[in-house]
């Protein structure tokens, strides 16, 4: 599934992430998200997390290939989720500075909301940052509202 323009400027925006998959035994597994970079085609998002802080989202991307990844703007909860197939991939430079970006920005934004500072340090860190390569293949929208839960474009 493509991204379109409107979720384009979506991810321009400082975000939280959380990132959810499940065993082999369909035993759930979900940790906050650390960064993410869309890749050129918009079908595809490489979303990092830390294996410190949640050890078995890995195993569990590795054993079933699926992976859900919900992004939300912290100022006005605007959330969207996307689904598909997923893969490990090697941990490259680049995806560190994404990862310290998206927790600057996140970390400023939650400030600028009233969250202090060291209750925000715990949840964001890129210790034994790994990356999860999703492909798209399903956007819900997760904002409160009349439209949560339903396919992004469709109408109630």
């Amino acid at each position: 599934m493509r991204l379109d323009d409107r979720l384009i400027d979506f991810f321009t925006r400082p975000l939280m992430c959380i990132v959810a998959a499940a065993d082999a035994a369909r035993r759930p597994s979900a940790g906050r998200g650390i960064g993410f970079r869309l890749l050129e085609d918009r079908e595809t998002i490489d979303v990092m997390f830390s294996a410190w802080q949640w050890p078995r989202l890995e195993t569990c991307i590795q054993q079933t290939e699926r992976l859900a990844a919900t992004f939300v703007s912290p100022s006005d909860y605007v959330s969207f989720q996307l689904k598909g197939s997923a893969t490990m991939r090697n941990t490259e430079p680049r995806d560190l500075e994404h990862a310290d970006r998206f927790i600057v920005a996140a970390t400023n934004e939650l400030e600028s909301l009233g969250v202090s500072g060291h209750l925000i340090v715990p949840w964001l860190t890129a210790r034994e940052a790994r990356v999860a390569r999703l492909a798209i293949s399903e956007i819900y929208v997760q904002t409160p509202g009349p439209l949560a839960g339903m396919l992004a474009g469709a109408r109630s």
